[in-house]
């Protein structure tokens, strides 16, 4: 099986200046991780039109590196390992283009890989034809690893079921019907107990959050910052409490099972349960 990275840049300008790269590592066929960092473009500009794809804005890249420091990082990776893309041609523009902005030398880069070409079909509709979820679209972190599964697909000869395009719902009907299930960034998944009341149940506990509720994600998290909770987007072995809502995300439900079968304490929680505890606590607010 071939070794190879899979590589996604978002861009915080039309002149492709890159605001967050993604790249997941294949060894021998097998995916190893995904190495996602926000990058800070130069002088931290954005343009609307590109927020309004990905939602990275200025606030979330101000802390972050500037692409001539994230390169070191990722230098290595690029320069030994053939590089797949997905819609390739834009991604390698895009790397291009920020490495000529620094000035840094790239002969060694290799022509990339399109997974594009390869099946003709867009990220969000290969997701569907391979029974892929596509709720991060648009993450670097997660289009990266979609685009190495869609590679290794490739090279395993599994072909997608082309038929249920037939059922194809477009990307932006989806994302209007579940608006609420937007993904989470920046300041809220910064754990802070300053203002926590530590007798409330999430009190410097680990939270992720699956599927829709009856508020909008966003503010559930950031009630649930108020309430002292560090919230992470994915389950590991220190979540402690998994937040259900409708349309919960089957790869995150099969996680938390998983866990739990292997003795980890994570209490899972719905919608009625939720509320009950936000009610408790925000009575007074």
């Amino acid at each position: 099986m071939q070794d190879f990275i899979a590589v996604d840049f978002e861009t915080a300008t039309s002149n492709k200046m890159a605001c967050q790269i993604g790249v997941t590592i294949v060894e021998n066929g097998v995916i190893k991780g995904t190495v996602v960092d926000y990058i800070q473009p130069p002088d931290n500009k954005y343009e609307i039109g590109c927020m309004n794809i990905h939602h990275i804005t200025p606030e979330i890249t101000s802390n972050a590196s500037t692409f001539d420091i994230i390169w070191q990082n990722y230098k290595e990776l690029f320069e030994n390992f053939p590089i797949v893309a997905h819609n390739a041609p834009f991604d390698e523009s895009v790397l291009r283009a920020n490495l000529d902005y620094y000035r840094i030398p790239h002969n060694n880069i290799k022509k990339f890989i399109c997974t594009y070409q390869i099946y003709q079909l867009s990220l969000d509709k290969l997701c569907w034809v391979f029974d892929l979820q596509d709720d991060e679209h648009h993450d670097a972190g997660f289009d990266s690893l979609r685009c190495a599964q869609f590679y290794s697909f490739y090279l395993q000869g599994k072909k997608p079921d082309l038929s249920k395009l037939g059922n194809y719902i477009p990307e932006e009907e989806r994302r209007r019907k579940f608006v609420l299930h937007q993904q989470l960034k920046g300041d809220v998944l910064k754990k802070d107990l300053s203002c926590a009341n530590p007798n409330n149940p999430f009190y410097n506990k680990k939270v992720v959050i699956t599927g829709v509720f009856d508020v909008e994600r966003v503010e559930l998290a950031q009630k649930l910052k108020y309430l002292g909770a560090d919230i992470d987007t994915a389950i590991s072995k220190r979540t402690n409490f998994v937040l259900i809502g409708r349309e919960a995300g089957p790869s995150k439900l099969a996680k938390m099972q998983s866990l739990i079968e292997n003795g980890y304490d994570i209490r899972p929680l719905g919608q009625a349960e939720v509320t009950e505890i936000m009610s408790d606590n925000f009575n007074t607010i």
